[in-house]
């Protein structure tokens, strides 16, 4: 088997070439002259800001979008996709962000969907010859043969992924496409993911990998292609780049680390005498959260980590009253609350960003503006009707204060990227006037320029003598953003680590904080700082 480097230096001829594609939606260049070349048998990773233009990319190689100029050749033809099922039969399948599998079906009802084998006749489906295929395939990615017999929703997301690749292969594609596969895996089954990403590049099959995990890169790809403002900035190997170089291409400028982008001003240090906003003590949800208690001052921000599982988001949903509590007590603002809803929450001056944001957090179908003034709707209301003008006139102070890149107030707020989507729902929760907001996930699925956008959010956010809770698995992040560390371990409180000043420019110190959040959330021993 050839190094990777070797493979990536080779010249062999292009499996797909997009040649100065042009795509234009009413008021914006999606992709100006875009370019992609992609070879036989490599990994090869599109990077960009949220609306560098990749996912329009995306769609137009599955034919769900077409060009308005350029040219597409697969295999060195020119080509006019029509549609997906005209991509597959190019040899081209996609794996979105999101999951696209039927949650009741089996994995090889799943596979075969509408493609299902016939019999010699054409008139039966040879069900033998999808559980045998199913199987092969299966099997090459080390997975127990039962799985395939169970429901797709009883499968974890590692396995769901590898599904999905499964549904791919078993109609020989020669390219498949992933857009940010790994974005809701663990460390451990991000890391397995990564090496049967390698394992089909080893077979020959092309990836077409979209992310923003930038360390999954060294190791992985081959090449690398930058999108910024729709347009090609260059391909490069993997082995001849670094992930700053990769950055700067990408945002056009410098953005310095995320974790320092993240930490607190040395010259505004958290105020030890600050009042207490938040206490919950004693929070049980049966078989989910066992004895949980926590605090939360004013002007701080308190992180919630733990391994996948943990109970992380269960806290905060027993907080906001998303989830019922069997037993405990909860202060916010110097009063005892006992939400029964999220919007009870927002009333006691607490408001979650949500971790799922496409399913739990923005409201398709709606646009910017209603999106934003939806929490809080009174607010732009006179006798109970909603004054859109008004309601339009907040929202474009928001777009312009966070600056949130939109065409205006009145985009429907499915066509923007997800970086600005979440700026939307930072908006939204700034709209409600809390003065404590938790933050699950915050910068899932978006970019490094949009990640420092998020983290001056925050971070102005309690400037103002606000409060935040923030739950990452990104450790540097989780570790950067937070003056306290409270550490879940199967829906127990593990720990709490004090994140000091100047820890995040220490490499020393974050490796030592990373290795003792990771001992209290694997009920490890916790290393002391010598």
């Amino acid at each position: 088997m050839k190094p990777a480097q070797a493979r990536a230096a080779e010249v062999r001829p292009h499996l797909v070439e997009v040649r100065n594609v042009v795509k234009r939606f009413p008021g914006v260049i999606a992709l100006g002259d875009a370019v992609l070349e992609i070879r036989p048998g490599e990994v090869h990773a599109l990077l960009g800001e949220n609306g560098a233009g990749k996912s329009t990319l995306i769609k137009l190689l599955n034919g769900i979008y077409q060009p308005d100029g350029g040219t597409i050749f697969v295999n060195g033809v020119d080509q006019t996709i029509g549609g997906p099922r005209e991509a597959q039969a190019l040899g081209i399948s996609t794996i979105y962000q999101e999951h696209t599998l039927a949650a009741d079906l089996s994995p090889i009802e799943n596979i075969f969907l509408g493609r299902e084998l016939k019999s010699a006749s054409g008139l039966i489906v040879d069900r033998a010859a999808m559980k045998k295929r199913a199987e092969t395939l299966w099997s090459q990615f080390g997975g127990d043969r039962r799985d395939l017999g169970r429901p797709v929703a009883e499968l974890g997301g590692l396995k769901q992924r590898l599904i999905e690749i499964v549904k791919a292969l078993a109609f020989e594609a020669s390219l498949v496409i992933m857009d940010e596969p790994t974005a809701q895996l663990p460390d451990g089954e991000r890391a397995l993911l990564l090496a049967h990403i390698r394992a089909m590049r080893d077979q020959g099959v092309s990836v077409l990998l979209v992310t923003h995990r930038l360390d999954e890169l060294a190791g992985t790809v081959d090449r690398v292609t930058v999108f910024r403002d729709g347009r090609w900035v260059g391909t490069m190997p993997m082995s001849e780049t670094s992930v700053d170089d990769i950055i700067h291409k990408m945002v056009g400028r410098d953005v310095g680390s995320m974790v320092a982008a993240a930490a607190r001003d040395a010259d505004q240090p958290l105020d030890d005498g600050a009042p207490e906003v938040l206490r919950a003590t004693g929070l049980v949800r049966r078989g989910v959260l066992h004895d949980v208690s926590l605090t939360l001052r004013a002007g701080e921000v308190l992180g919630i980590g733990g391994l996948a599982g943990s109970g992380r988001t269960e806290v905060a949903r027993a907080l906001i009253g998303a989830d019922p509590i069997d037993a405990g007590t909860i202060w916010a603002n110097g009063r005892q609350v006992s939400p029964s809803s999220p919007a009870d929450a927002v009333k006691a001056g607490i408001f979650m960003v949500p971790e799922e944001r496409k399913t739990q957090g923005i409201v398709a179908g709606l646009d910017v503006s209603r999106n934003i003034t939806i929490s809080a709707p009174n607010k732009v209301a006179q006798s109970s009707f909603i004054q859109r003008r008004r309601e339009r006139q907040v929202a474009a102070g928001y777009v312009k204060e966070l600056r949130i890149k939109t065409r205006s107030p009145a985009e429907f707020i499915e066509n923007l990227s997800g970086g600005n989507q979440q700026k939307v729902l930072f908006a939204r929760a700034l709209f409600s006037d809390p003065n404590i907001i938790i933050v699950d996930e915050p910068t899932q699925g978006i970019d490094v320029g949009a990640k420092t956008e998020v983290y001056r959010l925050i971070r102005d956010f309690v400037a103002r003598g606000r409060s935040v809770i923030v739950i990452s698995s990104e450790l540097p992040e989780l570790l950067g953003l937070s003056d306290r560390v409270m550490i879940m371990r199967e829906g127990r409180k593990a720990g709490e680590i004090a994140v000091p000043i100047g820890a995040a420019s220490d490499q020393a110190a974050m490796a030592l904080l990373q290795r003792q959040v990771m001992a209290l959330a694997t009920g490890g021993k916790i290393e002391q700082q010598h």
